[in-house]
């Protein structure tokens, strides 16, 4: 990501690695594997595929059928969806061992009935209006929508998450039904909401972004500072440290979205906003002053993303 001055926009701030910095890496890894595949001269352009980092970071995905590293992932044809300046595309289908790789073996992968797809597409045709800078980070880290249904025979709980992300399969989010309704850290929207469905992929596509600055420069001095206990206190539990800093990063941006989004809604619907919206600032506020308090843990650039982390948030009063 190329991102501008702070003072271009609230939420804009330098961060850990961009997207260029990003691209720069699998390039490298792509040519100490042995090159480019047969047609290809490298990376295409845009957000890498995610299928093909993935096995570049770990080198234990099974092999892709023929041209499944061209589409990104495995046994998947990729469905462009939206038609403004933000496009994604969702995957037709993943093979099944890589959702066991995953542990999403109680899921299915499904393809979005039209009444998804309507969702789907506003959501992204609406996204850089709302928060250009959220578009542009879902936009660089989100190469592959993965859409999920929990299989009754191994998930009788049905849906018991919105959405996620796993480092071993980067540029990729996977969402359920849930992710209509829910906005951490415990709200919930009784009927489908496009903005849950922006914020879901917004929230995913920052913990991707940070997944890939730590593989270029890591956040933390050793697997030792990483592992550092801290309480959270609204979980009532503790986390670690690594924990701690994904969720801060998350919270910290949440706010100018959801703050976007009040100012254009009303009724119920803005009631639950404006809790969530405080009650962002206050988990993100929470974790900064507990990593402040670790900051031996943390390498130089855990240290400076800490300090542009806290000039999201709005300061004390006296």
């Amino acid at each position: 990501m190329n991102a501008s001055s702070p003072a271009a926009a609230p939420e804009v701030f330098a961060g850990p690695a961009g997207l260029d910095a990003v691209r720069a890496r699998y390039a490298a890894l792509l040519a100490r594997d042995g090159g480019a595949p047969a047609g290809r001269a490298g990376l295409p352009g845009g957000t890498p595929p995610p299928y093909l980092c993935g096995r570049l970071n770990h080198g234990r995905w099974p092999a892709p059928p023929p041209g499944g590293e061209a589409l990104g992932v495995a046994d998947a044809s990729l469905v462009e969806f939206g038609g403004g300046e933000l496009r994604l595309r969702y995957a037709t289908g993943l093979g099944p061992d890589v959702l066991r790789e995953l542990a999403l073996s109680g899921y299915r992968t499904v393809l979005p009935g039209p009444r998804t797809t309507a969702r789907l597409t506003e959501a992204v045709d609406t996204l850089p209006g709302l928060s250009p800078w959220a578009a542009r980070v879902v936009g660089d880290f989100v190469g592959a929508v993965v859409l999920l249904k929990p299989r009754p025979d191994l998930a009788p709980l049905g849906e018991t998450m919105s959405s996620c992300s796993f480092e071993g399969l980067p540029f990729t989010v996977f969402l359920t039904g849930l992710g209509l309704h829910r906005l951490p850290p415990g709200f919930m929207f009784t009927e489908p909401s496009v903005y849950s469905l922006q914020e879901s992929l917004f929230h995913e596509a920052l913990l991707l972004w940070l997944n890939e600055a730590r593989r270029v420069a890591d956040p933390f001095r050793s697997a030792r500072g990483r592992a550092t206990s801290v309480y959270v206190s609204w979980q009532n539990e503790w986390w670690s440290a690594e924990r701690c800093l994904r969720e801060l990063f998350v919270f910290a941006h949440l706010p100018t979205l959801r703050a976007a989004a009040l100012e254009r809604t009303s009724g119920p619907r803005a009631a639950l906003l404006e809790e969530a919206l405080r009650s962002a600032r206050a988990c993100a506020r929470e974790l900064l002053n507990s990593l402040t308090g670790h900051r031996d843990a943390l390498a130089r650039p855990g240290r400076e993303l800490l300090e542009e982390v806290a000039g999201l948030l709005p300061r004390r009063r006296a």
